[in-house]
This record gives C-alpha cells, sequence and structure tokens, in this order.
C-alpha cells in the first residue's frame, strides 16, 4: 500500500523537482534507510497535503515495527526469600514422596506378617488376634494361648513338626554325650517328656 502511495506521488508531482525529490526521500525511509523526522519537516515547509501523507506513511511504519518487534524482557530476579521457599517446598514435596514410599512398604510388610502369625496361630491351636494374652479380647478373651483349639495339622506339620524333630534330635545329642560335658543350658528331661510325639 504504501509504495502504491508513493508511485501515485510521484506520479502527480508534474516535473517538480522538490516534489520528485521528497518522494524519493519517502521511498528511502520506507525502505528503512532515510530518517523520516527529516523527512517531515522538509515536506511540512514546502506543502502541507504532503507533510499529512508523510506522516501517515511513518505511522504505518512505525505500527508495522511495533507488531514485528521482539519484546525485551527484563530478567526479574527473585529475592532470597522466595528461593528459600521454593527450596524448602520441593525438600518438603521429596520428604513427603518418601514417606509415602516408605509407608507403602510398611503396608505391605504388615500384611505378610499379619498373614504369617495367623498361619502359625493356626498351626499351634492359639488366638490370632492376642495369643491369649489380652483379657479384652474379642475373641478368645484372654484365654487363646497355643493349643486353645485344634491345631491345623496340614500346618502343624509344616510349622511346628520341623521344630520337634530338631528338638529330639539334640535331646538324643545330649543322652548320648557324657554327663560331665553336657552344657549348664541343656533342657531338663521333664521338659523333653512332655513333648509331641508324632
Amino acid at each position: 500500500m504504501n509504495e502504491m502511495l508513493l508511485n501515485l506521488l510521484a506520479a502527480q508531482t508534474g516535473g517538480n523537482p522538490a516534489i520528485a525529490s521528497l518522494v524519493a526521500q519517502m521511498r528511502a525511509i520506507s525502505s528503512g534507510s532515510g530518517d523520516p523526522q527529516e523527512l517531515i519537516a522538509q515536506i511540512g515547509a514546502n506543502n502541507p497535503m504532503l507533510q499529512e501523507v508523510a506522516r501517515n506513511l511513518m505511522e504505518q511504519r512505525a505500527a508495522a515495527a511495533r507488531e514485528t518487534q521482539t519484546i525485551d524482557m527484563e530478567v526479574v530476579e527473585q529475592d532470597q526469600d522466595s528461593v528459600v521457599v521454593e527450596s524448602d517446598q520441593a525438600v518438603r514435596t521429596a520428604a513427603l514422596e518418601q514417606l509415602r514410599a516408605e509407608q507403602e512398604t510398611m503396608r505391605i510388610e504388615l500384611g505378610v506378617l499379619r498373614e504369617r502369625n495367623d498361619l502359625l496361630a493356626a498351626a499351634l491351636g492359639a488366638c490370632c488376634l492376642c495369643w491369649g494374652q489380652d483379657l479384652g479380647c474379642r475373641s478368645c478373651r484372654g484365654r487363646g494361648g497355643p493349643g486353645f483349639s485344634i491345631p491345623d495339622e496340614s500346618l502343624f506339620e509344616e510349622y511346628v513338626l520341623p521344630a520337634v524333630q530338631t528338638f529330639r534330635a539334640q535331646r538324643a545329642k545330649f543322652r548320648k554325650a557324657p554327663v560331665g560335658t553336657q552344657p549348664e543350658h541343656a533342657p531338663s528331661e521333664a521338659r523333653f517328656e512332655n513333648s509331641v510325639t508324632y
């Protein structure tokens, strides 16, 4: 549009060298090589109508430059307090994630231990909630120690019987040893006599 306007002005110069010179200067400014303020001052001295055209061209050029102009943003430094707050927040977030991971690990471990407790209580015929140690137990009222109920035979054979067999083997070993060499902490005969026979 600017080029078309300049061509129109050039055609209307009627051979006037001053107007042709102004049009040439306007073309130079339009292409970015001339000084717009100098041109407007020159045009204003000769012809107020051309001065308006030149001003319009300069405004259009400035508007186009503003549209394509890159906006330089000044880097605003954060104050020390906000950096500390962000750092604290990051530390808290990391700590919270670590606590959640530990909680999940503990939840899984608790589930495994509860299952193991229930199996062993069933193998020994004990209350799986308190093992007979809580008078307020809703299941056994404190009477549920080992032997409270009939043990699960397969669980007894899996968990208890190997311990009884090891116990008996140890007893046999002590019986074969000479009397003076038996350790002081050796179990008494009466305790062995009361062990379960399978």
